[in-house]
C-alpha cells in the first residue's frame, strides 16, 4: 500500500522516512462494485486514497431530485479530503464502479498524528492544501470551458 501512496501528491511534503511513520495511522476498506461508501450529506469524518479499482462520484441535482455521475475517480485518486479540514457533510455520493480497495485517514487519526507527531501532521496539512488548490484549479479551468463553449 506505501508504494500506491508515496507518489501522490498528498504526500509529497513528506521527507524521506515519514511516508513508514504514516503508514500505522491507516486503515485498508475494501467496497464491492456497487457498493456505496458514503451518501450526500453524511457526516465527513475521513479521507480515502484508492490504492486499486475506481469510485463513481454521483451528485443530486436540484432538477427533481435528479442524480447523476459526475466523474469516475481511479487508483492514485483521494476523496473525501475537505472532511479533514471543515467537517462539513459530505458534497456528493461515492460509489465503487468495480471491486476497489481504499487506503483511509480517519479524522481521529489524524488529530493523534498532529498530537504525537506535529511535524508528520504539518507536512500532511502542507501535501492536502496542494490536493485542494490542484482540485479548486482544475473546477475552474472546467466551468471557464463550459461557459465559453
Amino acid at each position: 500500500m506505501k508504494d500506491k501512496l508515496k507518489n501522490l501528491l498528498f504526500f509529497s511534503y513528506l521527507p524521506h522516512g515519514q511516508m513508514d511513520k504514516i503508514m500505522s495511522y491507516f486503515e485498508t476498506l475494501e467496497l464491492s462494485s456497487g457498493e456505496i461508501l458514503f451518501n450526500e450529506e453524511d457526516d465527513g469524518d475521513y479521507v480515502c486514497f484508492i490504492i486499486s479499482g475506481s469510485l463513481e462520484v454521483i451528485k443530486m441535482t436540484s432538477w427533481r431530485n435528479f442524480t447523476t455521475v459526475i466523474a469516475t475517480l481511479y487508483e492514485g485518486s483521494c476523496i473525501g479530503e475537505m472532511a479533514l479540514i471543515d467537517h462539513s457533510p459530505r458534497s456528493a455520493t461515492i460509489r465503487a464502479h468495480e471491486d476497489t480497495k481504499l487506503a483511509v485517514l480517519t479524522q481521529r487519526a489524524f488529530d493523534v498524528m498532529v498530537g504525537s507527531e506535529p511535524e508528520l501532521g504539518v507536512n500532511i496539512l502542507k501535501g492536502l492544501a496542494q490536493t485542494l488548490s490542484d482540485n479548486l484549479r482544475s473546477t475552474t479551468d472546467k466551468l471557464a470551458d463550459e461557459v465559453a463553449a
